[in-house]
């Protein structure tokens, strides 16, 4: 349970910058429901793509640094957690807007908001069996789909939960989870 629990969760902080992401193109007058939708399921393709791909790095990798996964694992939760953190505390959202219509753009944005997720993915892959690692991933493209979808429709209504405040409670989410790693491998 405390694993579907911890998917859950890292679901939800990986999910925070897509989010505020969605919400700023939700703002914009190019928002639709078709292209809430089209961004929603983008954003959640790479947010899955991209950890299962760290995952598999980390899988390759396992056997050399076993003994040091648990720290490893801290590291890169703790490092995403900060930087996510930070770009909550410096978030502005004046300064993001862009033409997300653009497929090229759309997909750059894909990636960027992924790029987290892949480091995240090296750190669980290292951690769980391929199977928990497929749950994993499903949990993180679902619950990105959910929260870029829901950002889109809050940016269009212009009624949204604060794009700064999402990403601080996604790192300090990732944070938390990487902590919990560390001391589960201390205290065994």
């Amino acid at each position: 349970m405390t694993f579907i629990i911890s998917a859950i969760l890292l679901g939800l902080a990986l999910s925070m910058d897509c989010f505020a992401v969605s919400i700023t193109c939700g703002l914009q007058k190019l928002m639709t429901r078709k292209r809430a939708l089209i961004l929603a399921l983008s954003f959640a393709f790479f947010q899955g793509l991209f950890p299962m791909l760290g995952a598999l790095l980390g899988d390759a990798t396992k056997a050399y640094i076993e003994s040091l996964d648990h720290w490893i694992a801290f590291g890169l939760l703790t490092i995403i957690g900060i930087k996510m953190f930070m770009e909550g505390w410096k978030y502005n959202i004046k300064e993001r807007i862009f033409d997300f219509t653009k497929p090229m753009v759309l997909i750059t944005l894909s990636i960027a908001t992924s790029i987290d997720a892949f480091i995240v993915g090296i750190g669980f892959g290292l951690q769980y069996t391929i199977r928990e690692q497929v749950i994993i991933v499903g949990i993180i493209a679902l619950c990105t789909f959910i929260f870029s979808l829901l950002g889109a429709i809050m940016g269009m209504k212009a009624y949204f939960f604060k794009p700064k405040i999402a990403l601080m409670i996604g790192g300090a989410i990732l944070f938390g989870l990487g902590l919990k790693i560390l001391l589960e491998h201390l205290v065994a």
